[in-house]
């Protein structure tokens, strides 16, 4: 038996948690470069305002409604992810993170009926919000598909306060039809649209299909899909998240670039975080690739082109890793277009636990794993990009840093944003920066 632990809204809950003003009040998060929409609080989401709808075209009415509007916050939803994940692991014995705001809960490390299960869920929902102040729904189900279903319906349904048990077997059958078959985890925009032209509009609907047709047009992957709504488990709870199989960071910029100085600092950055994200997986790469381009959307010189260097000996080390991607970059790079956009790849990744180097690179992959270990020990402590390399740019003013007009205070990782709380006559405390 599973549990699906959702936080409601998270980017917009992470704002409000600092900001309890913001109560009732529309809130609204903007991608990168603050380009569209990819948050609403349930306020936001009553005035139809859509997921992805571009910024400039809901300003106006958005202004109208006294929304919050914030230019995303990536430090300040990671710390509080983590904060959540640890609230949990700290109420349930088996947690598995599946993304920044979810994770199953296995309840069947404990003889949980559905009864004791939902009262544990009921806990959990309390005290993550108490600890956290983030607002979460439960959803419980004998697989992750039919768990991930009943989170649905408890944050669609007001009467379930959050927390809705799918029932076994044939029982489901009520619930599932009253929940889209474009909802149904594993369908997705790409096969939402085919379903429909075929009469599978529901859940239930998808159920009842036959598994040669389901296997004809949606694969293997879709079938476990249409077996996990029968009850089966296709999905097994995992302890560890799988390691990547490659690892990716672009962005595009706040203002065009020309300059291969410019460039030269945006690939570095990026390596940098990816080499963050590859330690962290405890792997090491065998090939780096790096790619740029100009914006398809403007009249002007086109070009977009990338470049792969492997390497002599995989390496988790940043300063061999940004090293190569500047070989890459030097490759590419032409002079005159005006590049809006940058990313580096990590490929042919590799177990850290087992290193092959070359006879005379031993000594010297001993040294700069102790660097990396200390280097990431700092940045964890006080905060990213406190050690960095100088080819990212990041001690001076960057042209092409993402456009954040609207970001708010990085109250938990900036000792400079925390909030302080000073006490008034009467009113009780009050919170300020």
């Amino acid at each position: 038996m599973f549990a699906l632990c959702d936080c409601n809204n998270f980017y917009a809950s992470c704002e409000r948690v600092f900001r309890p003003d913001l109560k009732d009040r529309p809130v609204v998060v903007l991608s990168n470069n603050d380009g569209c929409i990819i948050a609403r609080s349930a306020e936001a989401k009553a005035l139809d305002v859509k997921m992805g709808s571009p910024w400039f075209r809901e300003r106006d009415r958005l202004a109208g409604a006294d929304a919050a509007i914030f230019s995303s916050n990536y430090a300040l939803y990671g710390d509080m992810s983590r904060r959540v994940m640890e609230t949990l692991h700290g109420l349930a014995p088996d947690v598995e993170v599946y993304s920044i705001d979810e994770a199953f809960i296995l309840l069947d490390s404990a003889p949980l009926q559905y009864r004791a299960a939902e009262e544990l869920c009921r806990h959990v929902k309390n005290r993550v919000l108490q600890w956290t102040g983030v607002p979460v729904s439960l959803g419980i189900g004998p697989t992750k598909t039919l768990a991930k279903a009943a989170n649905r319906l408890a944050k669609k349904n007001v009467e379930y306060e959050g927390i809705f048990a799918m029932p076994e077997g044939d029982a489901a059958d009520e619930y599932l039809a009253r929940l889209d078959a474009a909802d149904v985890w594993g369908v997705g925009f790409r096969y939402a649209p085919m379903l429909k032209r075929n009469g599978i509009r529901t859940a239930l609907d998808l159920k009842r299909a036959s598994d040669d047709w389901i296997l004809r047009r949606m694969t293997v992957c879709g079938l476990r899909t249409v077996l996990e709504l029968r009850g089966s488990v296709c999905h097994p709870f995992k302890t560890a998240p799988e390691p990547r199989k490659n690892i990716r960071s672009s962005q595009s910029f706040g203002e065009p670039v020309t300059s291969v100085i410019h460039l030269r600092e945006a690939v570095a950055s990026f390596m940098e975080r990816a080499c963050e994200t590859l330690r962290g997986q405890r792997s090491t790469a065998g090939c780096v690739s790096v790619f740029i381009a100009t914006s398809p959307h403007r009249d002007e010189q086109q070009y977009a082109n990338g470049a792969s260097r492997r390497l002599p000996s995989a390496s988790d080390c940043t300063p061999t890793l940004v090293t190569a991607a500047l070989e890459c970059l030097e490759e590419i790079y032409v002079p005159g277009p005006r590049y809006i956009k940058a990313g580096v790849c990590l490929s042919d990744l590799r177990s850290a636990r087992v290193r092959q180097n070359g006879l005379f690179d031993a000594a010297e992959t001993e040294r700069d794993i102790r660097l990396m270990a200390a280097v990431d020990r700092i940045n964890s402590d006080l905060g990213r990009g406190s050690i960095s390399v100088a080819a990212s740019g990041r001690w001076k003013p960057r042209q092409w840093d993402m456009k954040q007009n609207c970001r708010s205070p990085r109250y938990t990782t900036r000792w400079k944003d925390l909030a302080r709380v000073r006490a008034t006559a009467g009113d009780g405390p009050t919170c300020r920066r």
